[in-house]
């Protein structure tokens, strides 16, 4: 079924309207970057991450964390830790996978066993940064989603007390999302430049703002 006319405005509005902080983190000069647009957050990132230099990759696997955790209070703590604990041997094969992943990539990212990033959620963020027209996040606050009706794939993602473990299960549903949002953004945004990434934020944005139905009817309506 179509979407209507008032989801495509809802979804489009939402997407316009994503509030998540446009921001990296220059470690050289000690300084937080604002950027205008997540395109240019995408590419300042997508770049450290596919270099060939390991301190570029470390840069810009922290700056998925600063990112993904601006918005607590304790997101210093985790980029810490991560940039601490990262080995370079791990970094030197970090530099070989991002360059040749293949689909959803999460197991293959996550045997890097690289700081911080073991769950589904920080895996997606990292997925989604190495190629934001075909791969998403999977943030947990979108399995709000998981107990409305009309039923969504969210209710078949498994959670793990506060965290979406990769499993099996979650990350064929994972892959299920990203086809979602890569098709709604063909089917209805053609050629306007918004990517499979876009459609997840306006989701999520649906989600912040309470509009969960909408966001529920937007997902089962493709």
């Amino acid at each position: 079924m179509p979407l209507t006319e008032r989801q495509i405005w809802a979804l489009k509005n939402a997407i316009c309207n994503y509030c998540y902080p446009m921001v990296t983190y220059d470690f050289e000069n000690k300084r937080e970057i604002g950027h205008q647009t997540m395109r240019s957050v995408e590419n300042t990132i997508l770049g450290c991450l596919t270099s060939n230099r390991p301190n570029d990759v470390k840069n810009g696997l922290s700056n998925v964390l600063y990112w993904g955790y601006r918005r607590t209070g304790y997101y210093w703590t985790r980029v810490d830790r991560f940039r601490n604990k990262v080995t370079s041997q791990q970094l030197q094969s970090a530099i070989q996978v991002f360059q040749n992943l293949k689909g959803t990539g999460l197991r293959t990212i996550k045997q890097l066993g690289l700081p911080e990033f073991s769950n589904l959620s920080f895996l997606s963020k990292l997925r989604m940064f190495l190629n934001p027209q075909d791969f998403v996040t999977l943030d947990r606050k979108l399995m709000k989603l998981a107990q409305l009706s009309p039923r969504t794939l969210f209710a078949h993602i498994n959670e793990r007390g506060t965290y979406i473990p990769v499993t099996d299960n979650n990350e064929r549903y994972y892959q299920d999302w990203c086809n979602l949002c890569r098709k709604l953004a063909e089917t209805y945004f053609g050629g306007k430049n918004i990517l499979a990434v876009d459609i997840e934020r306006g989701i999520f944005q649906l989600v912040e703002n309470g509009q969960l139905a909408i966001g529920a009817g937007v997902i089962t309506n493709i």
